[in-house]
């Protein structure tokens, strides 16, 4: 119930300030995430997230395994520059106001030079007066053919 009432006030203190936020779009945000995983510069992707950010897994037997942003961001720092590869592809906003977002970014994630597979994320932003933050992920890996579902994601 505390961390609904968090979230809740993290979401009304972003929105009441969105006024003077930069240009920067959602979908630009998600980029940046990415390229901040790329470095292994956690302190980067801290900087993009509202505190106790939510960041889910949908696996494929349909169950939900919960995580928080800051568990992936501390292993985003534990990585070396270019470990962990996570290009997202055909990132688009599906949904948007002023102060809220919903952008769907389908990925291909290598580590280590392997190529591991690849899935779609969906995160929700909010506007504050320094620009978008993240306040919700989730994602779900593709249990198939990465080249097909890429195929298809690009129709």
């Amino acid at each position: 119930m505390i961390k609904k009432h968090v979230m809740v006030g993290a979401l009304m203190a972003l929105s009441s300030t969105a006024t003077g936020a930069s240009d920067v779009s959602p979908e630009d945000m998600v980029i940046k995430l990415f390229d901040a995983m790329r470095a292994g510069n956690g302190g980067a992707i801290r900087e993009m997230v509202v505190a106790d950010a939510r960041l889910d897994r949908l696996k494929p037997d349909g169950t939900l395994q919960q995580g928080t942003f800051e568990r992936w961001i501390s292993w985003v720092d534990a990585q070396e520059d270019g470990d962990a590869d996570e290009q997202v592809f055909g990132v688009k906003t599906l949904s948007a106001s002023p102060e809220l977002a919903t952008v769907w970014a389908p990925f291909e994630l290598t580590y280590k030079g392997k190529f591991v597979g690849c899935g779609i994320n969906q995160f929700t932003l909010a506007k504050s007066k320094d620009g978008w933050k993240f306040l919700y992920g989730i994602d779900m890996h593709h249990d198939g053919d990465c080249a097909e579902f890429k195929k298809e994601i690009m129709k």
